[in-house]
């Protein structure tokens, strides 16, 4: 064997476990999903109105976006490994001191700190796909492991409702600090390295010009917008829906189960895009998911038309615009992070900032147009969201060309 070929050979990254990442992402969905259903009663602990309490998903988003542009480029020059554990020992840290906070401002600042560790997940391991496969294949592996993890979301809204009626919120906190410790023991074991091609250098000049080469790339623009302005809806939605399910008289153990037609609707959209893919292409998936996006959310709308009120005519709509998700976020998430090179993981960090970004701007709209007290002047805001993923995926398409 040459030495050239030996060398490759080497540094061939290897392919890592699809169980391994699945128990990585699906443990990082959790510190957004299992305080969802808990919303009301932190608002009734703390005496604090609904309004204030969407703080605790707008900082953990605002969080989660700002430390992805950290742990992307440090991935890019230290290797995937060290960088993960580091962000899994702070997300369960966060979790521990969520579950003993006795004042608002305390668990503000837990969530702050969660938001911090789980940022490595969101960011690193969508590195560690495009280390392992090529761009197609790393869409349907990707879908492959959204959709498998979905289970954790599923589980985590259901027994976050069940543990706040239960035990109280803390009970919520506590599955975030096991949602850090349990990734960070198997990782710390199995995990191989990824990263073989290591930038040389790291500092503020270098962090800028990755940064910017990577956003003066069109084609990255327009799947970055596409799978943002998806995962803005989602986001969106965790913070007014559980609202307006109380104002329908559904209690907190009952808001876990409607919730979970949203994650359920996703594992079926990444089964079938990892059946589509290799058929209809990257674009095309997203562009059909964007218009599936648009109609469920559009129907959103019609119970108050017609002074209907069931929880399923929320969580019917959820399902179908998280089975457009599965269409839309492995596609394109894969197909902005493709277009860096080595500059995977800083495309990565600012691909799950930007989504985060989408979740706190979408939860901020929400919030001054009403749509706390008004669902539809919330449902409004989606609608907007979904009209800006058909767009943004139709721009890929042409740049494509």
């Amino acid at each position: 064997m040459s030495t050239k070929i030996l060398e490759a050979h080497l540094l061939a990254p290897q392919k890592v476990a699809i169980w391994l990442l699945v128990v990585t992402m699906g443990c990082g969905t959790v510190g957004v999903t299992v305080i969802s259903p808990a919303l009301s009663s932190v608002s009734e602990y703390f005496k604090v109105d609904r309004s204030s309490s969407q703080l605790l998903l707008t900082v953990y988003f605002v969080s989660v976006a700002f430390f992805q542009l950290i742990y992307g480029p440090l991935s890019d020059r230290f290797g995937r490994k060290l960088p993960l554990l580091c962000g899994l020992s702070i997300l369960a840290l966060g979790g521990l001191l969520g579950s003993v906070a006795e004042s608002f401002e305390t668990l503000i600042f837990a969530r702050v700190f969660q938001g911090m560790g789980a940022a490595s997940i969101y960011s690193i391991v969508r590195a560690i796909i495009n280390d392992s496969f090529g761009r197609e294949e790393g869409a349907s592996a990707l879908s492959t492991i959204t959709g498998i993890m979905m289970v954790a979301p599923i589980f985590s809204l259901a027994s976050g409702g069940v543990i706040t009626e239960l035990i109280g919120w803390k009970g919520a906190m506590f599955l975030i600090f096991l949602a850090g410790l349990i990734p960070l023991s198997i990782n710390s074991i199995l995990l191989p390295e990824t990263n073989f091609q290591q930038i040389q250098r790291l500092n503020f000049d270098s962090l800028v010009k990755n940064h910017l080469s990577v956003l003066a790339n069109p084609l990255f623009l327009s799947f970055l917008f596409a799978s943002s302005s998806c995962v803005g809806i989602w986001f969106t939605m965790l913070g007014f829906f559980p609202f307006e399910y109380k104002r329908i008289g559904v209690v907190s153990s009952e808001i876990g189960f409607w919730f979970t037609f949203g994650p359920l609707g996703f594992a079926i959209g990444n089964f079938l895009s990892r059946r589509l893919i290799h058929s209809l292409g990257i674009v095309k998936m997203s562009q059909i998911g964007g218009l599936i996006t648009l109609f469920a959310i559009t129907a959103l709308l019609i119970p108050s038309q017609l002074n209907w009120s069931h929880p399923i005519l929320i969580g019917g709509p959820c399902l179908f615009s998280g089975l457009a998700a599965g269409f839309i976020m492995a596609p394109s998430t894969m197909g902005a992070i493709a277009t860096a090179g080595n500059l995977s993981g800083c495309a990565s960090g600012i691909l799950g900032a930007t989504q985060m970004g989408f979740g706190v701007l979408g939860g901020s709209v929400v919030v001054f147009v009403g749509g706390y007290e008004t669902f539809e002047h919330g449902v409004f805001v989606l609608v907007g969201l979904a009209v800006l993923t058909i767009l943004s995926s139709t721009m890929a398409k042409i740049i494509s060309k």
